[in-house]
């Protein structure tokens, strides 16, 4: 039986309105996504050496947050010698954590680098995979987590997360793919970096501890 006309009606232009902001959240999450990216390549063009390198992790970290409209996140490092990761960025409320190193493995940041994959976490409470140390460090609450690895020549070099959307919004798959390909380019450029920065290094001429000395060289 169909119902009244007018009622059919009100509820197909409420579904098209929805699908519609629906559709121009995506458009604008993915213009978000190619300026992340043309941001990054500027800074990898710019930057050369290691003394760079800090400089293009905050620009990662920074691209991340604003790619997810978060306010809190961390760049973990990952130590290929102990397995451990460490917090060199920190953006938000919890910025005492930089230095501070996670055990292999440990919480959603050490299954994101054990695994080599992204992943969303709605509400921490409930993931088994969550650490409450780190809270429990800085009393700052994790609510939602959105983490991915950074890659590059193959090796996972870190992890970034980005944490607690405004008003609990939550993280949904459009996030943790936009995440996963972004931090994927972002490794790649931190690994390219790295080693234009080894090159230069080894194309240095080596110091002998020479300098002019009335005209001449002399030995210091």
């Amino acid at each position: 039986m169909i119902g009244n006309p007018t009622q059919v009606l009100q509820a197909e232009i409420a579904r098209l309105r929805e699908e519609n902001e629906r559709l121009q959240n995506e458009l604008y999450n993915l213009r978000q996504f190619v300026q992340a990216l043309q941001a990054l390549s500027q800074a990898e063009a710019a930057y050369h050496s290691h003394a760079d390198l800090l400089r293009l992790l905050d620009e990662i970290g920074r691209l991340t947050l604003d790619l997810l409209s978060a306010p809190d996140g961390s760049l973990l490092l990952l130590d290929p010698e102990t397995g451990e990761l460490e917090f060199v960025i920190v953006y938000g409320a919890a910025r005492e954590l930089i230095g501070t190193r996670l055990q292999p493995g440990e919480g959603i940041a050490g299954w994101v680098a054990a695994e080599g994959k992204s992943c969303i976490v709605p509400d921490v409470r409930v993931d088994p995979r969550f650490s409450a140390r780190v809270d429990q460090l800085t009393h700052f609450q994790t609510k939602s987590i959105a983490a991915a690895p950074l890659i590059g020549n193959r090796h996972v070099l870190g992890v970034v997360e980005v944490l607690n959307r405004p008003e609990d919004e939550p993280f949904d798959a459009l996030d943790q793919a936009l995440l996963a390909l972004f931090c994927r380019f972002a490794g790649e450029a931190l690994a390219n970096i790295e080693q234009a920065a080894r090159e230069a290094e080894l194309l240095e001429p080596p110091d002998y501890g020479l300098e002019p000395e009335g005209g001449a060289q002399g030995l210091r």
